[in-house]
C-alpha cells in the first residue's frame, strides 16, 4: 500500500481544515495542486483575522466568561492565544505548501529502496490501522472533554460559557488536526526506523559471502603473469571487491544511505512544522496554567456544593485535550530520537573479522554518520521537542500559577474581601 493510501483520511480531514490545498487523482493517485483548495485556505485565513481583530478591538467582554477581573484577563488570552495557533497553523500550511508534496516524495523513495534492495515490507497497511486508531482516540479525548464541559456548565447555568465555547472550539479542532499531521510524520520517521533496526539486526559480515564470479578468476589469471608488486595491487584490490561485494555489507551501506534520507526527512518535518509547533505548544501551557488558576479559585472559595465540584472538573476536563497534545508529542519525539540508539547498538553488535580493514572502514563511518547526524525535532530551533519539555511546562506553568495567584491576592486586598 502506498503512503498516501494509508493517510487518506487524514489528508481529506487536512483539505477540510484548509491545511492542505493538494488533491489526489483516484485512478494514478497522482497529487497537485488545487485553485479552489488555496483559495478556500485563504477565505479562512481572512474570516479567522477577522473574529481576531473584532475581539482585540471591539466588544472584549463579548468573549469572556467571568467576572473575577483577573479571570477575565486569563480567558481573554486564552482565547486569543487559541485564535493566534489556528492563524499561525493555516498560513504555515499554506506557505509550506510544497513541502508537504516533498515529504510524500521522499518517503515513497525510501519506501522503494525498502522493498527492492532490503527486500523488506514497510507494511503501510498496519501503519495505517495504527494511525487509525490514535485518530479514534484523539477524536473520543476532543469530543468527550467538550461534551463534557458544556454539560458541567449547562448545571452550573453559565450561560456566557456557550458563546465563549463557540468561539474557542473551532480553532481548538483546527489545531488538533495539524497536531494529528504532526504525529502522523513523526510515526512514519518512527515506523521506518523500526524496520531499520529489524535489517540491523540480521546482518552477518562474518559469515555472508558473494557469489563466486567467473571475471574474478580471469583477472587473477592475467595478473598471474605480472611483476610481484602489480600481483599484490591486484590482490588487495579484488580483495576490496570481494568485501565490498558481500551481500551483508550491500545491505548496511543500503541502511546507510536510509538513515541519510530519514535524517533529511526530519529535517523535512521541522522547517514544514517548526512554527505551528512552536505557536501551538505555547497556547497549550497557556491553557494549561489557565485551567490550574481556575482550579486554585474554585478550591479557595470551595463550599462542598455540586457547583464548586462541577466547576473544578470542568477547568480539569478543558486541560485535557492541551495536556493529550504536549504528552504525545514529547512522547513521540523522544521514542524516535532514541531509535537511533537502537540503531547504533545494532551496528556493534554485526559479526565481522576484527581485522579485516574494509568491513571496520565501513563500520567506523556509519558510526561517525550517526553520532553527526543526530535525529531531532525541534519548535522552529527555539527548543527540542523531548521528555525534558514536559519537565520545563511543568516548571513553567507552576512559576507562572503563583504569579496570578499574587495578583488575586491583591485584587482581594484591594477590593476589601
Amino acid at each position: 500500500m502506498d503512503i498516501v493510501e494509508s493517510l487518506i483520511i487524514l489528508l481529506r480531514c487536512m483539505q477540510f481544515s484548509a491545511l492542505s490545498q493538494w488533491r489526489i487523482e483516484r485512478k494514478t493517485g497522482k497529487r497537485y495542486l488545487s485553485r479552489l483548495l488555496e483559495s478556500y485556505a485563504i477565505c479562512t485565513l481572512i474570516v479567522s483575522l477577522a473574529i481576531l481583530l473584532f475581539g482585540i478591538f471591539n466588544d472584549k467582554d463579548f468573549f469572556r466568561k467571568s467576572e473575577n477581573d483577573v479571570g477575565q484577563t486569563v480567558d481573554y488570552i486564552q482565547l486569543i492565544g487559541i485564535r493566534v495557533a489556528h492563524i499561525v497553523t493555516i498560513v504555515e500550511a499554506f506557505l509550506r505548501r510544497h513541502g508537504q508534496n516533498s515529504f510524500i516524495r521522499q518517503v515513497r523513495e525510501m519506501d522503494r529502496i525498502f522493498e527492492c534492495s532490503l527486500n523488506v515490507d514497510v507494511d503501510n497497511r498496519s501503519f495505517r490501522k495504527k494511525i487509525f486508531r490514535r485518530g479514534i482516540v484523539m477524536i473520543l479525548i476532543y469530543a468527550g472533554t467538550g461534551a463534557l464541559k458544556l454539560l458541567t456548565h449547562f448545571f452550573t447555568n453559565d450561560k456566557n460559557f456557550s458563546i465563549y465555547w463557540v468561539f474557542y472550539l473551532l480553532p481548538l479542532c483546527i489545531c488538533g488536526v495539524r497536531y494529528f499531521q504532526i504525529f502522523s510524520a513523526i510515526m512514519i520517521v518512527s515506523h521506518r526506523l523500526d524496520k531499520l533496526v529489524t535489517a540491523m539486526n540480521e546482518l552477518n559480515l562474518l559469515h555472508s559471502k558473494p557469489k563466486a564470479d567467473s571475471t574474478d578468476s580471469s583477472i587473477i589469471n592475467v595478473k598471474s603473469i605480472s611483476q610481484a608488486l602489480s600481483v599484490y595491487e591486484t590482490s588487495e584490490y579484488l580483495k576490496h571487491k570481494y568485501d565490498m561485494e558481500n551481500p551483508d555489507m550491500k545491505r548496511l551501506l543500503i541502511i546507510r544511505d536510509l538513515y541519510n534520507r530519514l535524517w533529511e526527512l526530519t529535517a523535512t518535518i521541522n522547517s514544514d512544522f517548526g512554527i505551528s509547533i512552536l505557536t501551538n505548544v505555547g497556547n497549550d501551557f497557556i491553557s494549561i496554567t489557565s485551567n490550574c488558576y481556575w482550579i486554585f479559585l474554585n478550591f479557595k472559595s470551595y463550599a462542598a456544593t455540586l457547583e464548586n465540584f462541577l466547576q473544578i472538573a470542568s477547568s480539569f476536563i478543558w486541560s485535557m485535550p492541551h495536556l493529550f497534545n504536549v504528552l504525545m508529542l514529547a512522547l513521540l519525539c523522544e521514542r524516535t530520537v532514541q531509535r537511533t540508539t537502537a540503531i547504533a547498538l545494532g551496528l556493534h553488535r554485526i559479526e565481522t573479522n576484527i581485522s579485516n580493514d574494509n568491513h571496520n572502514t565501513v563500520i567506523e563511518q556509519f558510526s561517525l554518520q550517526l553520532l553527526h547526524q543526530k535525529l531531532a525535532f525541534s519548535a522552529a530551533g527555539f527548543f527540542d521537542i523531548n521528555c525534558s519539555l514536559l519537565y520545563t511546562i511543568a516548571g513553567a506553568t507552576t512559576t507562572y500559577l503563583i504569579i496570578l495567584i499574587q495578583f488575586h491576592m491583591s485584587e482581594d486586598k484591594l477590593t476589601g474581601n
